[in-house]
């Protein structure tokens, strides 16, 4: 084949390409219109919203809407899937494609609906399985109520729910059968639920698999779980362990399966093994930060952090963490007056000017007296940090020593102790007080306890649930430091559904502050409500 053959075979697959290209968005109609035939219960509106099939409009000038066969599949899909969860529960829907006044680029959409007749609840029934099981049921049966229309999601979804209550219960064999018996004019409905226990299964062996070349102690691993050996199985306490050993911070990756076939015991008994695998991280890490932003007392600040830590020291599990935190101002050479470094100053001569130094160690020991309730122990030294109100260097050393509960998944319970020595230099030790009052260089001393309850299924967009919170602070007084008061706070948030998709956030905040003493005293920022989540460093 010579070079001359080469070019033409090119073109032709080229213009073939082109030409099938624009065949095949001609076919991809614009969609004109979108109408809804048959439907007597909802009006259009409230179904168009449950569509993927939109019209097009004047707006959609960079990406028009274009009919999709998918789309339109899946809309019959969600449209009788929408009338189950009213009650028509025989509901069909197909789709009819026309061009829009015989115009071949444009497409009218039209879906026809055969609602079919709605299907109230006669009665809830639960065959099989076990009385005493079977009467703990209410709290996942409950939204299906006598009188009201038929929700097939939630009836199919409670099925799934009982399954797994009797997982949780030492039967991982259960089966779960609903069925749907309708009356004659099927306008009535009665649900039952067939349910077969299967046998009842204990824990047998548990073994513990690390995989690739990290390795750790397993009794750091194995007195996270709450499986045992010689336990009833239950499916939630396998889960719960998975995310106890996640939450150690030491693991990229855990897996609790069932292995190997049932052991039988007896007739109705038998014993299964259960395998964990996990990945661990590597012990030490590094982090480095570097930035710049704006300070209210500084103007520029550029920042630099180096963090190192250990996650499990000495193979016990336990943490250790040390940053060295930088802030220098930046100013511009020749300027007297401070002012915020612009861009095109970063170019140009600078003055650099140390302001703000930290050095941290914090030390968490996760068992504290054998107990899963970490001690957290925290240390910081702040040497010749930078008061601009009174224009002086103080050097300030704070600790803080922490306990954190965990009363059950949703509710924890923090008991912490804070104290702080400031030195403020080129100051007379009987004026220092007035000049600690000035800036931020003040000390405080403090107890205080912390529960916070969360129950929210998302806590950025939270739509059911709360949260809780109440916590009480002793500062000063007897403790020493400038301040002196007692501070205590409650808040309350709810989320719930409120007709259809929307949500109502129902929100109580109250706290009260009291000063001790003679020379009782309080800053602005104590006088302030607070939100706190608690949480202990992982990394």
């Amino acid at each position: 084949m010579n070079f001359r053959t080469s070019i033409i075979l090119v073109m032709v697959v080229i213009i073939t390409s082109f030409t099938m290209a624009r065949d095949f968005s001609f076919r991809r109609q614009v969609i004109k219109r979108v109408e809804i035939d048959g439907n007597s219960y909802f009006n259009d509106g409230k179904i168009k919203k449950q569509l993927l099939t939109k019209p097009n409009r004047w707006y959609n000038i960079f990406s028009k809407r274009k009919l999709s066969r998918v789309n339109l599949r899946v809309d019959e899909q969600q449209l009788e899937k929408f009338y189950a969860q009213n009650g028509y529960l025989f509901t069909k829907v197909h789709t009819e494609v026309s061009n829009f006044k015989d115009d071949p680029t444009k497409a009218i959409v039209r879906f026809n609906i055969v609602e079919g007749k709605r299907a109230y609840v006669e009665s809830l029934e639960v065959t099989g399985g076990l009385a005493d099981l079977n009467a703990r049921l209410y709290n996942i049966t409950n939204r299906i109520q006598p009188g009201k229309p038929v929700n097939r999601d939630v009836v199919l979804a409670a099925g799934f729910k009982i399954r797994d209550f009797y997982a949780d219960n030492g039967y991982p064999l259960a089966s779960v059968k609903p069925e749907f018996l309708f009356s004659s004019d099927s306008s009535r409905v009665t649900i039952r639920y067939d349910i077969a226990e299967s046998c009842f299964v204990y824990n047998d062996e548990i073994t513990i698999t690390q995989e690739g070349s990290i390795r750790m102690n397993e009794n750091i691993l194995s007195r996270e779980l709450l499986v045992k050996s010689g336990n009833p199985y239950s499916r939630k306490l396998n889960i719960e362990s998975q995310q106890r050993l996640y939450s150690t911070g030491l693991l990229k990756f855990v897996s609790l399966k069932r292995t190997g076939e049932l052991k039988f015991i007896g007739k109705d008994t038998a014993v299964v093994d259960l395998k964990i695998k996990v990945t661990c991280r590597k012990a030490n890490f590094v982090n480095v930060r570097f930035g710049i932003k704006q300070h209210q007392d500084f103007n520029s600040i550029l920042q630099t952090s180096v963090r190192w830590g250990n996650r499990n020291l000495w193979d016990t599990g336990r943490k250790i963490i040390m940053e060295v935190r930088n802030g220098i101002q930046l100013t511009k050479s020749g300027e007297e007056k401070t002012r915020a470094i612009k861009l095109k100053d970063l170019f140009s001569d600078l003055k650099f000017k140390p302001v703000m130094n930290a050095l941290e160690i914090n030390y968490i020991e996760p068992w504290f007296l054998n107990y899963r309730m970490p001690l957290s122990v925290i240390v910081v030294y702040e040497p010749r940090n930078k008061n601009p109100i009174i224009n002086k260097y103080y050097d300030r050393l704070s600790g803080e020593v922490s306990l954190l509960r965990e009363i059950d998944r949703y509710t924890n319970l923090k008991l912490s102790a804070q104290v702080e020595f400031v030195d403020i230099h080129d100051v007379k030790k009987e004026e220092e007080e007035d000049f600690r009052l000035e800036g931020d260089n003040s000390i405080r001393r403090r107890i205080s306890v912390y529960g916070q309850r969360d129950t929210r299924d998302n806590i950025l967009i939270p739509q059911k649930g709360s949260y809780s919170y109440v916590s009480l602070g002793y500062v000063g007084h007897y403790l020493g430091g400038d301040f002196s008061y007692i501070k205590g706070e409650f808040y309350w948030s709810r989320y719930r559904y409120l007709l259809g998709e929307n949500i109502i956030a129902s929100r109580f905040r109250i706290g009260m502050l009291e000063e001790l003493g003679d020379n009782g005293r309080s800053g602005s920022e104590d006088r302030s409500v607070s939100y706190t989540h608690l949480t202990l460093p992982t990394n």
